[in-house]
């Protein structure tokens, strides 16, 4: 991992337990990674990625939890670039979050969306069996023919519809974010699950980010690895 990746200025490698060095205005430090420690971001679970979709613990300085800024603008829907010239990180917020009057209807719903889209990433990994899934899962699951992932060696899928209206239909195929029906709240939360040999082999949930407003896809691939960020950029 890279230094410039923390919320400080310069660069240099980062090892597990191990001293920094560099030249200049950066001082040798010695930190530590913490993969114990669970981020969220306005209620929703939230896991630090790298450009490959691998995990960035937070990293512990004396006793100060730091994470890659990076990703943490990102997950607040800002931009970041770096400035080698002058040795900067700059940062701009979108300012575009509007958030629902609190004790609102629509405030509650978006609460139990949250707790369901943490459940779901808590409970849900590579190989766990179908019949885990169901007893975890006491709702109605649609039984999907084909959504274009056999090629990842899936022989069977599922999808589950949460807080979706009633009455509400969606003439999209079952593979694709249905992003008009959660923008218009008609839905709430869509789980998609490839199998194999009856053991989870990849899934992702499509929900609004509750930060900007925008339909994102979160996916655990069969690698173990995960994405999670806007459908439409």
């Amino acid at each position: 991992m890279k230094w410039k990746q923390l919320i400080v200025i310069g660069s240099c490698s980062l090892a597990f337990g191990a001293t920094c060095y560099a030249a200049g205005s950066v001082e040798s430090i010695q930190a530590y990674i913490n993969h114990s420690i669970k981020i969220t971001v306005n209620g929703l679970g939230w896991t630090p990625l790298d450009k490959e979709g691998s995990e960035l613990p937070p990293v512990i300085i004396d006793g100060h939890s730091y994470l890659p800024a990076h990703a943490v603008v990102k997950a607040l829907d800002g931009q970041v670039q770096w400035n080698e010239a002058t040795k900067t990180i700059a940062i701009t917020s979108s300012g575009t979050n509007q958030s629902p009057a609190p004790g609102s209807e629509e405030t509650e719903r978006d609460q139990q969306i949250l707790t369901r889209i943490n459940a779901l990433k808590e409970k849900l990994h590579i190989g766990i069996t179908q019949d885990e899934v169901r007893a975890f899962i006491q709702e109605e699951v649609k039984i999907v023919q084909d959504n274009g992932d056999s090629e990842n060696g899936a022989d069977a899928f599922w999808k589950y519809d949460f807080f979706k209206k009633a009455g509400y239909h969606s003439d999209l195929p079952d593979q694709i974010v249905d992003e008009e029906g959660l923008v218009n709240h008609d839905l709430g939360v869509s789980l998609f699950i490839a199998w194999k040999d009856k053991k989870l082999l990849l899934y992702t949930i499509s929900y609004v980010n509750p930060v900007n407003n925008k339909v994102y896809l979160f996916a655990m691939n069969p690698d173990g690895t995960i994405s999670d960020g806007p459908v439409s950029r």
